[in-house]
């Protein structure tokens, strides 16, 4: 059975980017232009990302398609979210786990050289992008966790601070009263099933945050 290049780009756009620009982006690796046939030895560079890395596309397509390793073009995207305060997925600013502390997983593979590294359950350090590659880079281990990860993220230089925000704290001790999330009631409720109007979940939940204050950690 042969997987050809657009099969696995189909695939991999497929739940991820709407069908028109999927094939927006199809088209362009079966014609790539003159200039960039010639920097990448007739093959288009392409990277895939989740919406929230797509601000920071520019700068890694860039080195990628400078020749530059496909591992670091990746980790500069992901780079993007972790450092952004607003971006509550991950790094600074992500959502807490119920004791209020926010714990973070990455991991990387590198296939020109079948290498891989991977923390879990990271507390007080942002870029876990990184720090996974570290662990790829610098140990014989695959994974590290917990707080063995984070001595070991000092020990390489990276540095310990707060990721929660007044933001995601707001929202956490909403959840703590609740027992809910954006989505609606909890499951304790009976209107469990019920949802909220989309967007207008900010307007609804607002005047329940206000209570908890205002940019106190």
């Amino acid at each position: 059975m042969t997987f050809s290049r657009r099969d696995f780009l189909t695939s991999a756009l497929a739940g991820s980017v709407s069908p028109a620009w999927a094939e927006r982006v199809l088209a362009a690796v079966q014609q790539p232009s003159h200039s960039e046939e010639s920097k990448s030895g007739g093959k288009l560079p392409i990277i895939v990302c989740a919406a929230n890395g797509y601000t920071y596309l520019d700068e890694a397509y860039s080195l990628l398609a400078d020749g530059g390793d496909p591992l670091d073009a990746a980790l500069k995207v992901v780079q993007g979210p972790e450092n952004d305060p607003n971006d509550e997925s991950v790094g600074l600013g992500g959502h807490p786990n119920e004791e209020g502390v926010v714990e973070l997983d990455a991991c990387c593979m590198h296939g020109p050289t079948r290498t891989a590294g991977s923390v879990g359950g990271v507390r007080n350090i942002k870029n876990v992008s990184l720090l996974a590659n570290t662990v790829r880079l610098h140990t014989g281990h695959v994974m590290l966790v917990g707080e063995g990860a984070e001595r070991f993220a000092v020990a390489q230089g990276f540095q310990r601070e707060s990721l929660l925000t007044d933001k995601s704290r707001k929202e956490w001790l909403l959840w703590k009263e609740t027992h809910s999330d954006w989505w609606g009631p909890g499951l304790s409720s009976p209107d469990w099933r019920k949802r909220f109007r989309v967007p207008a979940h900010a307007e609804e939940w607002e005047p329940r945050i206000r209570p908890h204050g205002g940019d106190r950690r």
